[in-house]
């Protein structure tokens, strides 16, 4: 049976089990079931959602609309490639080579100012920007296309700027449709809608399509969607904040709009205090597409009234039924609360211990029944981690999701260190650095021993920049060898054939201790003539057959075959594969190819860890809806969140927005919207709004503001306003005696500051800076703890320096740092005094041997004539306390 079905809910567990109803029967055993979702984490919601409500959860295929789409197309039209050949990826390389043709006629004039400088890698961002507007152009534009095609304008503006900006993108379009042929999307989706409508019989299409979970789509997917409807059936769950039709709520702007242009009278402007107004235009125009679509809503109701009794769930029954409250309701409870710290460690302090209490008092909960959101989950991972991954009595299952994949996967970064390579001078400190990442120690399988002594070697042996002589010549940074890769190796070899002799042609030798620190040698050395190998391949501009050998070559040659790197290297093929082949027959340089595949790892992954196990943090993203009983949002600084739209000058969507255009803004606050009828016992909102020097308080996010503006309005919490009453405002400290005292607003669970708490404020305690003698017994009881052999080697190594920095107290730099810059001058003080010993015991053994030699041999001074005399100025010194001790010894 055919149809277009709208099935709405503020429950997504309502539309999970209308969903498993509607699948419950098979129209065609042999289709899968087709369900289009927007994001990882909502196909895994849903099918563990389907699998506990039929057993399991097989034969549905979950693509996203856009693969969708030209699925369908494809479907319609036998001969369309299985790769959209006019993606946005492909587009950029084709616009990179038209604009190099087109920067020099006056129309293109802005462009050409941009990448004056003709740097290829800022040609390829522009180009880039401009591949992804013309996609957006096709979606929600489609009439653009059609009209540049035939040479006219689209009409739609009047403004010098935008007639210029339309003016250059209709040409370039038309030079880029001619270079590249083939339909692009919108003449597909619109040839793909005419046969739907026209033709009585496809049997080829799906027999069941369902939209679920979405809050928006492009008015040209729900034409599409309709026409489908008309052989199949179309099942739309949506879910909706509002089972009252909200179609013509204004928000405070388009109220401001509509009074300026007399379409409101002062009566009517602001009448409506709801936040669905100023959160839920996103959910508003698509409810309105789908109703001029002529969508049929199913029966019976669907939606669920909430819990009146605490003031979320007042809150939620607001939104469900648009009222505005004339008589404020007092509440006891605590379902919402706003917490303002110091930083983002405190708030993810105070978050730890908010969830410990919530999980204390309700044995029902547990830390999977808990979703934890942030507008920047990569700048926060490290301190989750720091708070949440330590161990102790109150420890919590968690995992992050949504993090970058070049910042959270070792093999990855490593990867993208090693492209990043030739743009280096070979400095000791990147080298080193590479040296000691895992995937490169585990390829040269050398252990953490192994490891450090390599790195002893580098400093004794003078190691600061460059390969060699002919490096540094050829990048014209000077015609000399002292202090570079080959002149260490050097110094190393001649300790390995002589031991520790005096200089040979102005090589000091280091010894070596053993075979097995010859056989490391070696492996150290190849490894440092493959980094030479990778430092000139990535100084050419290649082609990308070139590109693709190259690449791959790193793989094999700097990282290990280990399952541990198999997920992550199989990735990097992937991306690498699908990038050389989207460049056509374009060249690249190392900076272009480093950047995109930058990107489209970042784009490629990320969803991992969510729904994975415990606790769950994850990012703010749209459409990610899914319903837990305590919602955290964390992060919400005025600047973070909702974040703020940046078009380029040239984006002609911005000049004329429409009801269904995507717009950061408004994404981010029906997230907000979202996240509060998604929170069924509470929601809890944090952000570092104090200042950490003064105290100095800084506002929330204008949508937390808002919401304690709203709840004013109708609502008291023991008679207190709820913007004084549900605002928790922390302590610098988290050993602050308030979280410790009876009485107090705040509190926390850790034992380690009620300790230090203690130790602070008690009376007649003695100051002693390491309190051994006084540990309390329980803190000496024995128990499981894991120490990295790493941390424990450089206790070993320097335990006063490893002490400091568990303190965070930073030493300055010492021997653990290495030096990237040539000697400048010749060492003073204790930077001189071993130098110095040397000389003075190699001048009395042999009154006659060669001092400046010896010391310009160990690569202590700088080079050239600099050096030449600071030799001579020591060695004289030398010499002349050598001369004094001889004639008191006698």
């Amino acid at each position: 049976m055919e149809g277009f079905l709208l099935h709405a809910s503020n429950r997504l567990e309502n539309l999970a089990d209308l969903l498993a109803e509607v699948l419950k029967t098979a129209l065609d055993p042999m289709k899968p079931e087709t369900i289009l979702v927007q994001s990882g984490g909502m196909q895994r919601w849903v099918s563990m959602q389907l699998a506990r409500r039929h057993g399991v959860c097989a034969g549905v295929h979950f693509p996203f609309p856009v693969a969708f789409a030209y699925e369908l197309c494809r479907e319609l039209r036998a001969d369309l490639p299985p790769e959209y050949p006019l993606s946005k990826e492909r587009m950029l390389w084709r616009i990179t080579h038209l604009l190099r043709g087109l920067l020099d006629e006056p129309e293109f004039a802005p462009l050409a100012r941009y990448v004056r400088d003709d740097s290829e890698l800022k040609s390829v961002q522009l180009a880039e920007r401009i591949a992804y507007h013309f996609d957006q152009y096709l979606i929600f534009r489609p009439q653009w296309a059609a009209r540049w095609e035939n040479r006219e304008p689209s009409g739609n503006f009047l403004l010098p700027g935008h007639v210029a900006s339309e003016a250059w993108q209709a040409r370039l379009w038309r030079e880029l449709i001619r270079d590249m042929g083939g339909e692009h999307r919108a003449a597909l989706l619109q040839r793909a809608i005419a046969k739907l409508e026209k033709s009585s019989s496809l049997p080829e299409l799906p027999t069941r399509v369902c939209v679920f979970g979405i809050p928006t789509l492009p008015p040209v997917y729900l034409d599409l969607l309709k026409a489908l409807s008309r052989h199949s059936q179309v099942h739309v769950f949506l879910l909706s904040p509002c089972r009252q039709y909200w179609g013509d709520l204004l928000t405070h702007r388009e109220q401001r709009r509509a009074y300026r242009n007399q379409f409101l009278s002062e009566e009517e402007r602001f009448e409506d205090a709801t936040p669905l107004a100023g959160l839920g235009a996103v959910g508003r125009d698509f409810l309105e597409l789908l109703l001029d679509r002529d969508i049929q809503e199913s029966e019976p109701d669907r939606y669920v009234e909430p819990d009146a009794d605490t003031m979320l769930g007042q809150l939620q029954a607001d939104l469900l039924d648009l009222d505005v409250r004339k008589e404020k309701t007092d509440f006891s409870d605590t379902s919402i609360q706003v917490h303002c710290c110091h930083s983002p460690l405190r708030e993810m302090e105070v978050l730890k211990d908010l969830i410990l209490d919530l999980l204390a008092k309700d044995t029902s909960l547990s830390p999977q029944d808990i979703l934890v959101m942030n507008p920047d989950i990569e700048a926060y991972a490290p301190v989750i981690q720091a708070v949440f991954g330590t161990t102790g009595e109150t420890d919590l299952p968690f995992s992050i999701s949504d993090r970058k994949p070049t910042k959270a996967a070792e093999t990855i970064r490593l990867f993208l260190e090693l492209l990043e390579f030739g743009q280096h001078r070979f400095e000791t400190s990147r080298v080193c650095a590479l040296l000691e990442a895992p995937p490169v120690r585990q390829r040269l399988n050398m252990d953490a021993s192994d490891t450090q002594r390599s790195l002893e070697w580098v400093r004794a042996s003078g190691v600061r920049w460059g390969l060699d002589r002919n490096f540094r010549r050829n990048a014209g940074l000077g015609d000399f060898g002292q202090n570079t890769w080959e002149s260490g190796l050097s110094r190393l070899y001649l300790g390995y054939m002589t031991g520790e002799a005096n200089p040979l042609h102005g090589i000091a030798p280091l010894a070596l201790r053993g075979s097995a620190e010859q056989e490391l040698l070696g492996r150290v050395t190849a490894w440092i003539d493959e980094l030479a190998t990778l430092w000139s391949r990535l100084h050419h501009t290649r082609t990308p057959f070139d590109w693709r050998d190259c690449l791959l070559w790193i793989l094999d040659a700097f990282f290990p075959q280990d399952p541990a790197h198999a997920e992550h290297l199989l990735a990097i093929r992937r991306t690498v594969t699908e990038l050389t082949g989207d460049m056509g027959d374009f060249e690249a340089d190392a900076r272009t190819m480093l950047y995109l595949i930058r990107k489209r790892l970042d784009e490629s992954g990320g969803e991992s860890g969510f729904l994975a196990s415990g606790l769950t943090f994850c990012g703010l993203k749209p459409m990610r809806s899914i319903p837990f009983r305590v919602v955290c949002l964390t992060g919400l600084t005025s600047t973070a969140f909702p974040r703020q739209d940046t078009p380029p000058g040239f984006d002609l969507m911005a000049a004329r927005p429409r009801p269904g255009d995507r717009s950061l803004r408004e994404d981010d606050r029906y997230l907000f919207l979202e996240s509060i009828i998604s929170a069924r016992d509470n929601l809890i909102l944090t952000y570092p709004g104090l200042s950490q020097s003064d105290n100095t308080e800084a506002p929330p996010s204008v949508l937390v503001s808002e919401l304690l503006d709203f709840l004013d309005k109708g609502c008291t919490v023991d008679g207190l306003q709820p913007s004084k009453a549900l605002v928790f405002k922390h302590k610098l400290q988290a050993f602050h005696p308030d979280y410790f005292s009876a009485g107090s607003r705040i509190f926390s669970y850790s034992a380690q500051n009620r300790d230090a708490a203690l130790a602070l404020y008690a009376e007649h305690r003695s100051r002693q800076f390491f309190p051994a003698t006084d540990t309390p017994e329980d803190a000496r009881t024995e128990r499981d703890i894991e120490i990295d052999i790493e941390e424990l080697t450089r206790f070993l190594t320097h335990p006063c320096r490893h002490l400091l920095r568990a303190l965070r107290i930073d030493p300055g730099r010492g021997e653990d740092d290495f030096l990237d810059e040539e000697p400048l001058a010749a060492p003073t003080g204790l930077e001189a005094y071993a130098p110095l010993q040397d000389l003075l015991r190699t001048a009395l053994d042999e009154p006659a041997a060669n001092l400046e030699g010896l010391l310009l041999a160990w690569q202590l001074l700088p080079p050239g004539q600099a050096g030449t005399d600071a030799s001579r100025k020591l060695c004289s010194q030398v010499r002349a306390l050598a001369d004094q001790a001889r004639a008191v010894i006698g």
